[in-house]
């Protein structure tokens, strides 16, 4: 399975996949991925994101296909298409073709949405966050879930925080991804 783990920062996102990785991906052939910015020296930052997230997904789609390998992204391409378009006013289209490329009807990806309110999120704030103001939080908060609206992957979950806690987000995790596995019957897996 490819689980891509989108959200804010102080959502909960790599707590969450540390929880996964101890608990439920405990497979020696699983990999965890953080996705990180363009580096700040690249002349065609949209360009080279669209080169890395369409050689990424290609990637990761051989190792789970033809090497049952479980990948476990830490931010993802939704980041690419939040992130370029408020601090490099990109439009996000070549991100959105990879999307539409490597995740329509791909049943083996699913896509995890972590949101929460400004308050839920300053409450966690370790110092390092993005936004500081809470138009800037809202902002990319909308733009977050706009992009996991419109995303091809077919497996997804959307979780608000809110009241929840951690242990209480991993349990609604867990049985989201037991329901999703369920419908990966032998059939829609190639044979190994």
């Amino acid at each position: 399975m490819i689980l891509i783990v989108e959200g804010m920062d102080n959502c909960g996102k790599t707590t969450l996949i540390d929880n996964l990785r101890k608990k439920y991906f405990t497979r020696a052939k699983t990999i965890v991925h953080h996705s990180s910015s363009p580096p700040k020296d690249i002349k065609h930052p949209d360009l080279w994101e669209s080169r890395h997230y369409d050689d990424l997904s290609y990637t990761f789609k051989e190792l789970v296909r033809y090497h049952q390998y479980d990948v476990i992204l830490d931010r993802f391409h939704l980041g690419a298409i939040v992130y370029g378009a408020k601090y490099r006013q990109s439009d996000g289209n070549l991100i959105r073709a990879i999307d539409k490329q490597h995740f329509t009807d791909n049943k083996e990806s699913a896509l995890l949405l972590l949101t929460d309110t400004y308050e839920g999120i300053k409450s966690r704030d370790d110092g390092k966050s993005i936004e500081q103001t809470k138009e800037e939080f809202d902002d990319v908060r909308n733009r977050f879930i706009k992009a996991f609206e419109a995303s091809a992957v077919p497996n997804k979950l959307h979780i608000e925080i809110g009241t929840n806690t951690i242990d209480m987000v991993y349990q609604l995790v867990i049985e989201w991804l037991i329901h999703t596995e369920s419908y990966l019957d032998n059939d829609d897996r190639p044979s190994y």
